[in-house]
């Protein structure tokens, strides 16, 4: 009888072994509301370029000023990323969250009144904050999921990320052709949040593995233990913190860039950044498909060489179809390096996971908010060499990855570790 005993629960753990590493469909879609935490992001602020002009006629701002609003919703992202694990000591992540997301629906319904550039600028600082905490959240429960394979999920988690980026000027384009007053944009936005809310409330309640435990109130040293990794993570966070100053500088710049040196038609600029990130969703798609059958450093070495070698194409041809093509295959070879990149640094180690979150986060987000601030000073010298930035940042991320897979075959040479995982 005890020799059945110990064959049955021997038999249960080969069978939860095997689920655990052949995810099904169900447990992706369980996952819904992380994907969605990430998709309506864009939708926050990316949804006021198209709007620029009616804005600044209904409220009588420069359009100038009110580009800036992107630099404080993404100054605050990085801090609210930076802060989110703090309050993962008196609260649970899905009280977080909810909280979270009532806050913004909360802003979203202020910035309906208001006319103030400074309070434009404080709500939508606030507004990034608390996106940013929620960002965290959710990408603890991506790292800390059953499914073993990080990097699908991760893939598929950030690639909604380029689907709401391409979604949020749709909106506020269609607004402006049909006549709506701008601030619309505003009712839509907080009732997405809402539904992701409740998303969250439905699927996450009482599933949730709390990270309030002694796991999580670790000192930092302890979690930063081996110099190896420590090495590794940092080189990490900086092939992030150099790619999104490239992927930046294509996503703003191109279109003036087009219009300015290359004298392409509005219509043929704003596709060029469409195409841009289409070729970034569909590489993104492709690579979690052969997510952990390839070497995380291998697709990044050949992702970067392809997005560099596309920038150059579609800074120097003059042709149209050959600037579309090249920003296609610079968007492919944008795409997947930030979900490999993320999954592969914020999981080397076991324990805390949403401290490592949160820096590579702000690494990310320091290099996007850093990318308007490269241009705007370097075009003084010339637009080609502004735009030439971008495929500069990128070559500073393949180094890195170069050095990086120099780095870890020593280590393991040595018999060390590369992850605490």
């Amino acid at each position: 009888m005890i020799y059945l005993k110990r064959i049955c629960k021997s038999r249960i753990k080969e069978i939860l072994a095997h689920i655990d590493e052949k995810a099904s469909l169900g447990d992706y879609l369980k996952e819904i509301p992380n994907f969605l935490t990430v998709f309506i992001v864009p939708f926050y602020f990316l949804t006021i370029s198209p709007m620029l002009l009616e804005m600044s006629a209904g409220t009588g701002i420069s359009t100038g000023d009110l580009s800036l609003i992107i630099t404080f919703f993404t100054i605050g992202i990085i801090l609210g990323q930076l802060t989110s694990i703090l309050f993962n000591r008196k609260l649970k992540r899905l009280t977080i969250i909810t909280a979270g997301y009532i806050f913004i629906i909360l802003m979203l319904l202020a910035l309906l009144f208001t006319g103030s550039k400074i309070i434009f600028y404080i709500l939508y600082l606030m507004l990034g904050y608390a996106a940013g905490v929620i960002w965290i959240q959710s990408t603890g429960y991506i790292l800390e999921n059953r499914i073993r394979n990080k990097e699908r999920l991760t893939t598929i988690f950030l690639s909604f990320y380029p689907l709401g980026s391409m979604a949020a000027p749709f909106i506020g384009s269609t607004l402006i052709r049909n006549g709506l007053n701008w601030r619309y944009y505003y009712y839509i936005a907080a009732a997405a949040s809402l539904v992701i809310m409740l998303l969250f409330l439905v699927l996450k309640r009482g599933k949730e593995h709390s990270i309030t435990s002694d796991e999580e109130n670790i000192p930092v040293r302890k979690i930063f233990f081996n110099r190896n990794i420590n090495i590794i993570f940092a080189i990490g966070c900086f092939i992030l913190f150099f790619y999104c100053i490239s992927e930046g500088i294509m996503v703003v710049w191109a279109p003036t860039f087009l219009r300015t040196v290359k004298s392409f038609d509005i219509q043929y600029a704003g596709l060029a950044v469409s195409v841009f990130w289409f070729a970034v969703l569909i590489g993104r798609l492709i690579v979690s498909v052969f997510a952990g059958r390839i070497k995380t450093n291998t697709v990044l070495l050949s992702l970067s060489i392809i997005a560099i070698s596309s920038m150059m194409i579609f800074i120097t041809l003059d042709s149209v179809t050959a600037s579309l093509i090249a920003a296609g295959f610079a968007g492919l070879g944008h795409s997947a390096i930030i979900t490999l990149g993320v999954a592969s640094a914020g999981t080397v180690y076991v324990k805390g996971r949403g401290i490592l979150a949160s820096i590579v986060f702000a690494a990310i987000n320091s290099g996007t908010s850093l990318a308007p601030f490269i241009t705007r000073y370097v075009s003084r010298a010339g637009m080609t060499l502004s735009i030439a930035m971008a495929p500069l940042f990128m070559g500073f991320s393949l180094i890195l990855i170069v050095l990086k897979m120099i780095y870890e075959r020593k280590v393991l040479a040595r018999g060390g570790k590369i992850a605490d995982s």
